[in-house]
């Protein structure tokens, strides 16, 4: 089959092997190349292909781009009906060190030493480049000047599901086949992405692809799949211990591709478990997974994908850990089958490493927690009274309203007394047991201000009159019943309350209700003090 001007496909198409190999040749007069010959599974097909195409006797070069035995091994059988006197092989040191192992009777061409290229007769050249560890050290690919072929050896090589299939421009259906390929074949996504760039720069325009593997790749492609696979994660089997299924092995490399976009996409803890969570149902194991981290101010935290948020505790006993060590200790917890050892190790092993590259994402998540906290404790130290805890009055400036509420204002009575008799550190101690008081009176929506010195306000949230009155009679009784021997006269103090509260019948605006919470609480003052006074008992003029 010519796929291009003078360049030929002689391969053979092996029936039931998704591992096809191809033989290419480049038909130049006396100067022919063959690319890549192949092995004894091959070779007589591939001579019976040439032979219709060309004299044998016009086959002077012998490309051979590592030392596979796909490859190389039908090069003794070559050397028994090639006739050319200057048949050759062309390829590089280190897999010619290889090669000669083969015992064929050919000299050698090797392209370092000749500045990376073949000229051949006429205007046609072969380029080469050298392509690193994919998947041999010295493994190169090759270019052909006349017909802009790149010939690629393993590089965007690919399984075959069906054999009669050379080419394919469906770019979908190359890189499906072409991503296994190179996850198992090829070392690391680095080597290969950086193998990919040398050859894309040496050689802007490349009109078609000829690996030696899967299926001719046609120009309008090329730069997608060029692009797909630099995105490629390879090395699968350096996860195995278990054993080499390979097939096991490329659903954990694709868990493992898939978690670590995760990583980057997911900024929150139940985000991450979510996406672990479904990416390993994919693989067959259980997906039912938990993050706990020992957080350094709130404890064990654990996250389990639930909407309610972590819940403050240790990860489940009977799941399957994964530990990891350092600070601060953090546990990969999954669900187990109930089966004993039936955890895939190779999975956890990924797993665990996986794990160790999220402590940058945890640092980032306590960095987050520190600052929280941060902003937290300035927001209450802003918000509330440092000596009491109660909230203050740029508190009460920020609260959001209730469409209806009442007001208790209330002011210790003749207080001075106490900061004179007993000293500021007593009356301290007043407005903290004042403080203890008002909290354990109020209902638990309902909120607490000091404004300042020994005056206080409750804001009690669609709270009728009857049921402030109620609320401030319970503050006064029991302020009356404190103890407070050797920090208030008589060990006695007493409070005045005033009440006031907004209804739709009293559309009022806060602060004519403040206004009237403190007409009140002067009216209970004026009336001898330690007692409730409602705002609507006063007259016109506030009495």
């Amino acid at each position: 089959m010519e796929i291009a001007p003078g360049v030929w496909w002689v391969g053979v198409r092996l029936v039931k092997d998704h591992f096809q190999c191809h033989t290419y040749f480049i038909a130049n007069g006396s100067d022919g190349v063959l690319i890549d010959p192949g092995s004894p599974l091959t070779i007589e097909r591939t001579l019976a292909k040439l032979r219709s195409i060309t004299d044998l006797g016009a086959i002077r070069w012998l490309v051979c781009h590592h030392s596979d035995p796909d490859i190389c091994a039908a090069l003794p059988r070559l050397g028994d009906v090639l006739t050319h006197p200057d048949s050759q092989v062309v390829t590089e040191w280190r897999a010619n060190a290889l090669i000669r192992h083969y015992g064929h009777r050919f000299s050698t061409y090797l392209v370092e030493e000749h500045n990376w290229c073949l000229p051949l007769q006429g205007d046609r050249r072969l380029e080469f480049q050298l392509t690193p560890y994919l998947h041999f050290p010295g493994a190169m690919v090759s270019y052909d000047t006349f017909s802009h072929t790149l010939f690629s050896s393993d590089l965007f090589g690919g399984f075959v599901p069906d054999s009669s299939v050379l080419e394919s421009a469906d770019a979908a259906y190359i890189i499906e086949n072409a991503r296994p390929f190179h996850q198992h074949y090829m070392p690391s996504r680095e080597l290969l992405s950086a193998g990919l760039a040398r050859v894309r720069s040496r050689w802007p325009r490349i009109d078609r692809i000829a690996p030696q593997h899967g299926h001719i790749i046609p120009a309008a492609i090329v730069d997608e799949v060029f692009h797909a696979l630099r995105a490629v994660d390879c090395g699968v089997y350096c996860l195995a211990d278990a054993d080499l299924d390979l097939k096991r092995l490329l659903r954990i490399a694709e868990a493992r591709r898939r978690l670590s976009e995760a990583l980057i996409h997911q900024s929150s803890p139940l985000g991450m478990v979510r996406a672990m969570g479904t990416i390993l149902e994919a693989t067959g194991q259980p997906g039912d997974c938990e993050l706990s981290v020992n957080m350094p101010v709130d404890g064990w935290t654990t996250w389990n994908g639930s909407e309610n948020g972590p819940e403050r505790r240790e990860p489940p006993a009977d799941w399957h850990h994964i530990c990891l060590l350092g600070y601060p200790a953090m546990v990969l917890a999954l669900r187990g089958t109930g089966v004993p050892h039936q955890f895939d190790p190779d999975l956890e092993r990924m797993l665990r490493e996986f794990a160790e590259s999220m402590r940058p994402w945890v640092a980032h998540l306590l960095e987050d927690q520190r600052k929280a906290l941060e902003v937290a404790a300035l927001n209450r130290a802003a918000t509330s009274d440092p000596l009491t805890g109660l909230a203050n009055r740029r508190a009460l400036a920020e609260a959001k309203l209730p469409a209806s509420y009442s007001l208790i204002e209330l002011d210790l009575d003749h207080f001075k007394r106490v900061n004179d008799t007993f000293g500021h550190d007593a009356g301290d101690r007043v407005l903290k047991q004042l403080a203890r008081v008002l909290n354990e009176s109020v209902r638990d929506q309902d909120q607490i201000f000091r404004l300042g010195g020994e005056e206080f306000l409750v804001l009690l949230p669609e709270a009728e009159q009857a049921t402030a009155l109620m609320v401030a009679e319970r503050i006064r009784l029991s302020v009356r019943q404190l103890d407070l021997a050797g920090v208030a006269p008589d060990g006695r103090i007493t409070v005045s309350l005033g009440v006031s509260t907004k209804s739709a019948q009293l559309p009022a605006d806060f602060s004519q209700l403040m206004e009237l919470a403190d007409q009140a609480l002067y009216a209970a003052k004026r009336d001898g003090r330690d007692r409730v006074c409602s705002a609507d008992t006063l007259g016109a003029n506030g009495r």
